[in-house]
């Protein structure tokens, strides 16, 4: 057995190649309402993501040390460091422009955030409810995800007619409001008066000084009908549950996933 000089070692050590930074992987996303550009009024529906790094784990870890983060800023926090572009827009020098995509548009950027990170499958543990065995399952993120037809134009308003035969119209909800809501208050019904709120569309002269009161004001009925047609809105990726056989003693098991777990899982 022979032994190396220091000498001989910092000479080897200098002759190896340097190793290499690999360039990220990025991934092409369509999104079905888009961000529109004021100016123009052009919608852009083309967007580019990339995968997430050593460095986004760790400021995602930093994330989930805070008490007042909801789930809906982690997935913002993320999609405002790995997306590239969405048009012509550069997502860091505006990464405001993230709080104003559709829910549905979110979760596609996320999706393609996992895809770029992963590839079109993603491998994880399930434990067997039934037999407490691990299981080892591959997730096709194409098949088990699929995009949903949207059922309204995400575009225009969505007219809603009230008991008192008033139609009242509502944008589709966005990022934003999603993350607004969630952390300004805890409870259903609170939550739904500031969604009210946020996505009335009104004419400058009618629109009432308080409008979340106007929406505390509205009668039950009503109030659940705006609610469900802003939650009926069918579009993105469609996050639900997958059922698979367990390998070691066969029962069926149902697999509940997020979009969080299933990016970290």
């Amino acid at each position: 057995m022979s032994v190396k000089s220091d000498a001989e070692s910092v000479n080897e050590a200098i002759r190896e190649p340097v190793p290499e930074i690999k360039e990220q992987e990025s991934l092409l996303v369509h999104l079905q309402r888009g961000i529109v550009d004021p100016a123009s009024g052009t919608w852009h529906t083309d967007a580019e993501v990339r995968e997430m790094t050593g460095i986004d784990e760790e400021y995602l870890a930093g994330l989930e040390s805070k008490n007042s983060i909801t789930y809906s800023d982690y997935m913002v926090a993320l999609l405002k460091r790995a997306t590239i572009r969405i048009g012509s827009i550069n997502v860091s020098g505006t990464p405001s422009v993230i709080d104003n995509l559709s829910i549905g548009d979110r979760d596609t950027l996320f999706l393609g955030v996992i895809k770029a990170t992963y590839g079109r499958t993603k491998d994880f543990i399930a434990t067997c409810p039934h037999c407490s065995e691990d299981n080892d399952v591959v997730m096709n993120l194409d098949d088990d995800f699929p995009i949903q037809n949207p059922n309204v134009d995400l575009r225009s308003p969505i007219e809603v007619i009230l008991r008192n035969g008033t139609v009242v119209k509502l944008r589709v909800p966005t990022t934003g409001d999603s993350s607004y809501v969630g952390k300004k208050v805890q409870t259903s019904s609170a939550q739904n008066t500031l969604m009210i709120a946020r996505c009335i569309l009104w004419e400058n002269s009618d629109a009432p000084r308080d409008i979340e009161a106007w929406a505390k004001s509205l009668n039950i009925a009503d109030r659940n009908k705006i609610v469900k047609a802003l939650l009926d809105v069918q579009a993105g990726p469609k996050l639900g549950v997958v059922n698979v056989p367990c390998a070691h003693c066969g029962e069926e098991m149902t697999i509940r996933i997020d979009w969080i777990s299933l990016l970290l899982s």
